[in-house]
């Protein structure tokens, strides 16, 4: 953890920022220790990553969350399924990322649910050779996530500013990001017009918000291929959740992606 991660965060308990006076103990590179922001709140840092989901879980909530801790290892093998019931080349999809971001000059990009780091494992294939001009920050809910994420990070050589935290209250400053990205997981959240309003809070103004997730497209779902793959997983019959696009959104579009089994929806502030 360094400044600049410092500078991109907020308390998630009081809204206040951060400051690099915040540090109260360990090295410069905060690989070990704590932070507290401007109101006094204090937070731990272990292994780089701070240590901000707020509220703390639900007895229901840890439970699911200690299922991600316990598969992350195995995740990137588990979802190679995906490869051959839909059709795709998942890897490859994951580089179609490269074609939302600014393609010059510095971005600032979040992946809320970060998970493994696959999206920014595929945004450094395609920019290996510029990739320090972005600034890429991503954050889970799962800490096996986020070491599977760092771990992925060091061997590619590039570097990932990774945060403990929910999407459900992001411990990020507004207006901050060029892009927020959200891939796999909205459908299943317990509030989803909080995650939106949340994700819409801390991109810039004419920044971008993506969000990716299981959902056929309408001429999909007329098929013998998409009646198979609905019945075999259910969430695959969801629709983009349009109605909760924060107010204020701008350029709202929605297009279907991975052989037109994922739905996407791009809007801006």
């Amino acid at each position: 953890m360094d400044a600049v991660h410092l500078k991109a965060l907020r308390c998630p308990e009081c809204g206040k920022d951060f400051s690099p006076q915040g540090v109260l103990t360990g090295p410069e590179s905060l690989e070990e220790g704590a932070i507290v922001c401007q109101k006094g709140h204090v937070w731990k840092v272990a292994s780089g990553i701070p240590d901000l989901l707020h509220p703390a879980l639900t007895a229901e909530d840890e439970k699911w969350v200690a299922e991600y801790d316990e598969m992350a290892p195995n995740y990137d093998e588990a979802v190679k399924v995906y490869d051959q019931v839909l059709g795709i080349d998942l890897v490859e999809e994951r580089k179609s990322i490269a074609q939302i971001v600014p393609l010059e000059g510095p971005v600032v990009i979040l992946d809320v649910s970060v998970g493994t780091g696959a999206n920014f494992d595929a945004l450094h294939m395609v920019y290996h050779k510029e990739i320090d001009r972005f600034q890429m920050h991503g954050l889970d809910v799962s800490t096996g996530m986020l070491a599977e994420s760092m771990k992925k990070a060091v061997r590619g050589g590039y570097r990932v500013r990774l945060t403990h935290g929910s999407i459900f209250n992001l411990p990020y400053r507004k207006n901050f990001f060029d892009v927020v990205l959200h891939s796999g997981g909205i459908n299943t959240f317990s509030d989803i017009p909080l995650a939106l309003r949340e994700m819409y809070r801390v991109v810039k103004s004419r920044g971008t918000v993506v969000v990716i997730d299981e959902g056929l497209s309408p001429a999909m779902r007329k098929t013998e291929q998409g009646q198979a793959i609905m019945k075999a997983n259910s969430l695959f019959s969801a629709r983009p959740p349009l109605e909760h696009i924060p107010e204020g959104a701008r350029d709202v579009e929605v297009s279907y992606v991975m052989n037109e089994t994922f739905y996407q929806i791009l809007f801006s502030k």
